[in-house]
Protein backbone atom coordinates (compact mmCIF):
# COMPACT_ATOMS: atom_id res chain seq x y z
CA UNK A 1 0.00 0.00 0.00
CA UNK A 2 2.89 2.30 0.63
CA UNK A 3 4.23 1.54 -2.61
CA UNK A 4 1.22 2.13 -4.51
CA UNK A 5 1.09 5.43 -2.67
CA UNK A 6 4.31 6.98 -3.31
CA UNK A 7 4.20 6.98 -6.90
CA UNK A 8 0.01 7.51 -7.30
CA UNK A 9 -0.27 10.85 -8.83
CA UNK A 10 -3.61 11.05 -8.62
CA UNK A 11 -3.57 10.95 -4.92
CA UNK A 12 -5.18 13.79 -3.15
CA UNK A 13 -2.12 14.48 -1.09
CA UNK A 14 -0.17 14.96 -4.73
CA UNK A 15 -2.62 17.82 -5.85
CA UNK A 16 0.65 19.96 -5.27
CA UNK A 17 3.08 18.01 -6.73
CA UNK A 18 4.71 18.55 -9.92
CA UNK A 19 7.03 14.69 -10.33
CA UNK A 20 7.16 11.42 -8.78
CA UNK A 21 10.33 10.10 -9.22
CA UNK A 22 11.93 6.76 -7.99
CA UNK A 23 15.98 7.25 -7.01
CA UNK A 24 16.66 4.04 -5.04
CA UNK A 25 15.12 0.82 -4.90
CA UNK A 26 11.66 0.03 -6.71
CA UNK A 27 8.40 -2.20 -5.98
CA UNK A 28 11.19 -5.08 -5.82
CA UNK A 29 13.02 -3.73 -2.81
CA UNK A 30 9.36 -2.97 -1.23
CA UNK A 31 8.35 -6.64 -1.19
CA UNK A 32 11.67 -7.77 -0.28
CA UNK A 33 11.36 -5.68 2.96
CA UNK A 34 8.10 -7.36 3.48
CA UNK A 35 9.53 -10.71 2.79
CA UNK A 36 12.81 -10.14 5.38
CA UNK A 37 9.97 -9.19 8.16
CA UNK A 38 7.53 -12.17 7.60
CA UNK A 39 10.54 -14.54 7.89
CA UNK A 40 11.52 -12.37 11.10
CA UNK A 41 8.08 -13.07 12.39
CA UNK A 42 7.84 -16.83 11.27
CA UNK A 43 11.00 -17.44 12.99
CA UNK A 44 10.14 -15.17 15.91
CA UNK A 45 7.19 -18.06 16.50
CA UNK A 46 9.07 -21.58 15.27
CA UNK A 47 12.55 -20.79 17.34
CA UNK A 48 11.63 -18.07 20.20
CA UNK A 49 9.79 -19.98 23.09
CA UNK A 50 9.27 -17.30 25.22
CA UNK A 51 7.60 -14.99 22.69
CA UNK A 52 8.70 -11.56 22.83
CA UNK A 53 6.80 -8.49 20.83
CA UNK A 54 5.57 -9.14 17.46
CA UNK A 55 6.97 -6.90 14.92
CA UNK A 56 5.03 -3.89 14.26
CA UNK A 57 6.16 -2.81 11.05
CA UNK A 58 8.68 -3.57 8.27
CA UNK A 59 10.40 -0.66 8.05
CA UNK A 60 11.06 3.17 9.32
CA UNK A 61 9.94 6.22 7.11
CA UNK A 62 11.48 9.19 6.87
CA UNK A 63 10.86 12.64 5.26
CA UNK A 64 13.59 14.98 3.54
CA UNK A 65 12.18 17.94 3.10
CA UNK A 66 13.47 21.54 1.41
CA UNK A 67 11.67 24.56 1.82
CA UNK A 68 10.05 26.12 -1.35
CA UNK A 69 12.45 27.57 -4.19
CA UNK A 70 15.41 25.29 -3.27
CA UNK A 71 15.15 22.29 -6.34
CA UNK A 72 17.96 19.93 -6.26
CA UNK A 73 18.68 17.56 -9.13
CA UNK A 74 17.85 14.07 -8.90
CA UNK A 75 22.02 13.01 -8.94
CA UNK A 76 22.06 15.77 -5.82
CA UNK A 77 19.38 13.98 -3.96
CA UNK A 78 20.55 10.48 -3.99
CA UNK A 79 23.61 11.33 -2.76
CA UNK A 80 22.15 13.39 0.20
CA UNK A 81 19.76 9.64 0.22
CA UNK A 82 23.04 7.79 0.74
CA UNK A 83 25.35 10.56 3.11
CA UNK A 84 22.00 9.91 5.17
CA UNK A 85 21.64 5.83 4.70
CA UNK A 86 25.42 5.65 5.80
CA UNK A 87 24.74 7.84 8.88
CA UNK A 88 22.29 5.49 10.34
CA UNK A 89 24.11 2.42 8.98
CA UNK A 90 26.62 3.65 11.31
CA UNK A 91 24.25 4.13 13.96
CA UNK A 92 23.23 0.79 13.84
CA UNK A 93 26.65 -1.12 13.72
CA UNK A 94 26.11 -3.02 11.09
CA UNK A 95 28.65 -5.69 10.02
CA UNK A 96 29.45 -6.47 6.37
CA UNK A 97 26.99 -9.12 5.85
CA UNK A 98 24.26 -6.94 7.54
CA UNK A 99 25.32 -3.86 5.55
CA UNK A 100 24.85 -5.68 2.21
CA UNK A 101 21.32 -6.55 2.94
CA UNK A 102 20.68 -3.05 4.43
CA UNK A 103 21.84 -1.15 1.18
CA UNK A 104 19.27 -3.54 -0.72
CA UNK A 105 16.16 -2.46 1.92
CA UNK A 106 16.51 1.27 1.09
CA UNK A 107 13.09 2.74 -0.99
CA UNK A 108 13.63 6.75 -1.90
CA UNK A 109 10.93 8.47 -3.95
CA UNK A 110 11.35 12.45 -4.96
CA UNK A 111 8.41 14.39 -4.80
CA UNK A 112 9.01 17.86 -6.88
CA UNK A 113 6.62 20.55 -5.40
CA UNK A 114 4.75 23.07 -7.38
CA UNK A 115 7.24 26.28 -6.04
CA UNK A 116 5.26 28.82 -6.71
CA UNK A 117 1.98 27.92 -5.08
CA UNK A 118 1.61 29.02 -1.08
CA UNK A 119 0.48 25.78 0.27
CA UNK A 120 2.09 22.54 0.26
CA UNK A 121 5.64 21.65 1.17
CA UNK A 122 8.32 22.11 -0.71
CA UNK A 123 10.36 19.04 -3.17
CA UNK A 124 11.30 16.59 -0.70
CA UNK A 125 12.54 12.74 -0.75
CA UNK A 126 10.00 9.45 0.94
CA UNK A 127 12.50 7.12 2.80
CA UNK A 128 12.05 3.51 3.62
CA UNK A 129 14.57 2.12 5.50
CA UNK A 130 14.14 -1.69 6.36
CA UNK A 131 13.86 -2.85 9.87
CA UNK A 132 15.03 -6.51 9.52
CA UNK A 133 18.41 -7.60 8.67
CA UNK A 134 19.63 -10.92 9.20
CA UNK A 135 16.59 -11.65 11.35
CA UNK A 136 18.19 -8.65 13.63
CA UNK A 137 15.71 -5.66 14.15
CA UNK A 138 17.47 -2.32 13.89
CA UNK A 139 16.16 -0.88 16.86
CA UNK A 140 18.32 1.95 16.54
CA UNK A 141 16.28 2.58 13.50
CA UNK A 142 13.28 3.88 16.03
CA UNK A 143 14.95 5.76 18.21
CA UNK A 144 15.27 9.74 19.12
CA UNK A 145 18.91 9.66 18.43
CA UNK A 146 18.07 8.13 14.42
CA UNK A 147 15.95 11.83 14.36
CA UNK A 148 18.28 13.48 15.60
CA UNK A 149 21.29 11.74 13.08
CA UNK A 150 19.33 12.19 10.37
CA UNK A 151 18.33 15.58 10.58
CA UNK A 152 22.12 16.31 11.58
CA UNK A 153 23.19 14.16 8.12
CA UNK A 154 20.81 15.79 6.32
CA UNK A 155 21.49 19.91 6.65
CA UNK A 156 24.77 18.64 6.25
CA UNK A 157 24.36 17.09 3.23
CA UNK A 158 22.64 19.34 1.44
CA UNK A 159 25.28 21.87 2.33
CA UNK A 160 27.99 19.93 0.56
CA UNK A 161 25.83 18.97 -2.44
CA UNK A 162 23.17 21.30 -2.76
CA UNK A 163 25.85 24.20 -1.07
CA UNK A 164 22.48 25.72 1.09
CA UNK A 165 23.13 26.23 4.76
CA UNK A 166 19.66 25.55 6.70
CA UNK A 167 21.11 28.31 9.19
CA UNK A 168 20.93 31.13 6.30
CA UNK A 169 17.24 29.91 5.43
CA UNK A 170 14.73 33.43 6.32
CA UNK A 171 11.53 32.52 8.23
CA UNK A 172 8.88 32.11 5.24
CA UNK A 173 5.96 30.15 6.76
CA UNK A 174 3.36 32.15 8.89
CA UNK A 175 1.08 29.20 11.46
CA UNK A 176 -1.23 30.51 14.18
CA UNK A 177 0.09 33.88 14.16
CA UNK A 178 3.84 32.83 14.47
CA UNK A 179 6.00 32.65 11.99
CA UNK A 180 7.25 29.10 11.37
CA UNK A 181 10.27 28.54 8.93
CA UNK A 182 9.77 25.02 7.42
CA UNK A 183 13.10 23.35 9.11
CA UNK A 184 11.84 24.00 12.48
CA UNK A 185 8.63 22.38 11.15
CA UNK A 186 9.58 19.43 9.66
CA UNK A 187 11.63 19.57 12.96
CA UNK A 188 8.41 19.32 14.39
CA UNK A 189 6.65 16.88 12.58
CA UNK A 190 8.98 14.42 13.41
CA UNK A 191 9.12 14.46 16.88
CA UNK A 192 5.32 14.03 16.61
CA UNK A 193 5.74 10.88 14.77
CA UNK A 194 8.52 9.96 17.03
CA UNK A 195 6.36 9.88 20.21
CA UNK A 196 3.30 8.69 18.17
CA UNK A 197 5.68 5.80 17.45
CA UNK A 198 6.39 5.24 20.87
CA UNK A 199 3.14 5.39 22.10
CA UNK A 200 2.01 2.49 19.35
CA UNK A 201 5.22 0.55 21.41
CA UNK A 202 3.78 1.41 25.02
CA UNK A 203 0.44 0.16 23.29
CA UNK A 204 1.41 -3.54 22.38
CA UNK A 205 3.37 -3.86 25.50
CA UNK A 206 0.63 -3.12 27.73
CA UNK A 207 -1.79 -5.08 25.82
CA UNK A 208 0.89 -8.26 26.01
CA UNK A 209 1.06 -7.75 29.75
CA UNK A 210 -3.04 -7.64 29.52
CA UNK A 211 -2.64 -10.98 27.20
CA UNK A 212 -0.28 -13.05 29.91
CA UNK A 213 -2.37 -11.72 33.03
CA UNK A 214 -5.44 -13.37 31.20
CA UNK A 215 -3.71 -16.34 30.45
CA UNK A 216 -2.56 -16.52 34.18
CA UNK A 217 -6.21 -15.45 35.70
CA UNK A 218 -4.57 -12.47 36.78
CA UNK A 219 -7.26 -10.06 38.01
CA UNK A 220 -5.53 -8.03 39.72
CA UNK A 221 -2.59 -7.45 36.68
CA UNK A 222 -5.36 -7.35 34.08
CA UNK A 223 -7.55 -4.40 35.82
CA UNK A 224 -4.06 -2.70 35.49
CA UNK A 225 -3.07 -3.15 32.19
CA UNK A 226 -6.69 -2.38 31.30
CA UNK A 227 -6.63 1.37 33.23
CA UNK A 228 -3.19 1.56 31.15
CA UNK A 229 -4.41 0.70 27.71
CA UNK A 230 -7.29 3.03 28.05
CA UNK A 231 -4.93 5.94 29.07
CA UNK A 232 -2.36 5.31 26.11
CA UNK A 233 -5.66 4.82 23.44
CA UNK A 234 -6.97 8.33 24.59
CA UNK A 235 -3.36 9.91 24.09
CA UNK A 236 -3.14 8.25 20.77
CA UNK A 237 -6.21 9.74 20.02
CA UNK A 238 -5.21 13.18 20.27
CA UNK A 239 -2.95 12.56 17.42
CA UNK A 240 -3.51 13.11 13.60
CA UNK A 241 -2.61 9.53 12.68
CA UNK A 242 -1.48 8.29 9.40
CA UNK A 243 -3.34 5.16 7.82
CA UNK A 244 -0.45 3.07 8.78
CA UNK A 245 -0.87 4.23 12.14
CA UNK A 246 -4.23 3.72 12.53
CA UNK A 247 -3.49 -0.06 10.69
CA UNK A 248 -1.43 -0.97 13.59
CA UNK A 249 -3.83 0.52 16.49
CA UNK A 250 -6.24 -1.67 14.91
CA UNK A 251 -4.60 -4.93 14.70
CA UNK A 252 -3.58 -4.29 18.42
CA UNK A 253 -7.16 -4.19 19.46
CA UNK A 254 -7.79 -7.48 17.14
CA UNK A 255 -5.42 -8.81 19.57
CA UNK A 256 -7.21 -7.59 22.90
CA UNK A 257 -10.82 -8.51 20.86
Amino acid sequence: MRERYLLAANHTNHKHTENLISIFGSADTSNRIALAGEEFRLNQQLYNRRGGRPLSSYAMEYCLTLPKGYRPSTKQWQSIVKDCCLALAKLCKLNNTEFTQYRKQIRAVLHQQKQEEKRGAGDHVHLIIGKVVKNRVLKELQQKKATKLIKLAFNHSVLKHVGVDYRSYEPAELEKGRRLNTWQYQYEKSKETLDIEKLIRQFQAQTDKWLKAKEDNNERQKRRQESRLIKTYESLKTYPLSRLQNEQINKIKREIN
